[in-house]
């Protein structure tokens, strides 16, 4: 394995050398106590390891592992430190492995062994899979899939990781800027802690997300932050709203496509996250989904297929109690039907929810068309 030692100490890297040529399964092309020159060796070489000291002069190992990283996904890292095992637990992420100087030599044997296990079967079979049809799930618990096949969840480790990809993937295509990150995550920080505990951050998603190809899901530095592309997936919102954008008129040839593309929004927006900065494009689709369920359920009514506009009203009232125009489609569907229980019963439950949730009464409307049908219902 071709391997490249960076620290700022000369002798950690002479030592370090001697033990990896006494394995004898090491070729180490160089060692730099520069790490910009080291950077240099990593990216024009097709180097297999990087034994990468944490505390380096101008920038940090972390921030160089996810430089490297980003231009080489598959490279393998294994960070050095002088640290505690214990003060070290934030840097060891999903590296490979974690080195404590002075470092014993069987404590290395493990690290080859280590090394020999991350030559993950199957690697050939994921590439040609490429032309697979990928999807991905935003309206709903976030989920991957891979034609029929559902991918593993993706297991963080830490909170700030994870809502650092979500946040990159609410911006896809679009390059967010490690100021905006840090304000977001880290403001009450120091600059100086700030950054390193973004670059971890960055450096944890980069791993999380080796299992993809990276012609799928690719995470990409610019000169100011970091842009996440997504080639060959398809995603609901992102098919959501092209049919919103077409505007199509809803008919008997139009039917099942807004069926369809109702049937997408399964749950909210990132489902189980609850982000401020989501919270927007949260309520964005709940009104869009609403509009589209309220027309295709006056459709139905006016096609005089009342089961069918009362399987969606019920899908709307269950899920937004408080919307009252469907409380009020809920009602008159179940009064044409014949369900007069139904409309009683929806009625003191909206008065109950109301109450409860805003300590208001129901509309106007809504409160004359019930006292109407009640003086109707008795005098019938």
């Amino acid at each position: 394995m071709r391997a490249i030692l960076i620290d700022d100490e000369e002798l950690a890297l002479k030592a370090l050398e001697r033990q990896l040529h006494a394995l004898g399964c090491f070729e180490i092309i160089g060692k730099y106590t520069d790490p910009l020159q080291g950077q240099q060796k990593v990216e024009e070489t097709e180097t297999d390891i990087v034994f990468l000291d944490i505390h380096l002069p101008e920038l940090s190992g972390i921030e160089l592992a996810e430089r490297l990283l980003e231009r080489r996904p598959d490279l393998q890292v294994v960070f050095v430190t002088a640290y505690d095992k214990y003060a070290i637990k934030a840097f060891e992420l999903n590296a490979l492995d974690y080195l404590l100087k002075p470092i014993h030599t069987d404590r290395l044997k493990l690290t080859v062994r280590r090394l020999n296990a991350q030559q993950k079967p199957g690697l050939a079979a994921r590439e040609a899979s490429a032309q697979t049809s990928w999807r991905m799930l935003m309206l709903d618990a976030f989920r991957i899939y891979e034609g029929s096949q559902e991918l593993p969840s993706l297991q963080w480790r830490t909170a700030k990781a994870q809502e650092i990809f979500f946040y990159l993937l609410h911006h896809r295509g679009k390059v967010v800027s490690k100021a905006t990150l840090i304000e977001l995550l880290w403001a009450d920080f120091d600059p100086n802690r700030a950054y390193p505990q973004l670059y971890t951050a960055v450096y944890h998603i980069r791993k999380m997300l080796e299992p993809f190809s990276r012609e799928r899901i690719l995470l990409q530095n610019t000169a100011d932050g970091y842009l996440l592309k997504l080639n060959g997936i398809c995603l609901d919102v992102d098919e959501f709203d092209r049919f919103i954008q077409a505007g199509l008129e809803l008919s008997n040839d139009t039917l099942p496509e807004y069926e369809r593309i109702l049937k997408l929004f399964k749950s909210e927006y990132l489902e189980g996250h609850d982000y401020v900065w989501a919270e927007l494009e949260r309520q964005r689709f709940q009104l869009q989904w609403i509009r589209l369920k309220l027309n295709l359920v006056r459709w139905y009514m006016g096609n005089a297929e009342y089961e069918q506009a009362f399987k969606h009203i019920e899908q709307v009232c269950t899920r937004y109690p408080l919307e009252e125009q469907a409380q009020l489609l809920y009602m008159q569907i179940s009064d044409r039907m014949g369900f007069h229980f139904l409309v009683q019963r929806q009625y003191v439950l909206l008065e109950t929810v109301m109450e409860a949730e805003v300590a208001e009464k129901p509309s106007r409307e809504i409160v004359k068309w019930y006292r109407d049908w009640d003086n109707k219902r008795q005098k019938g």
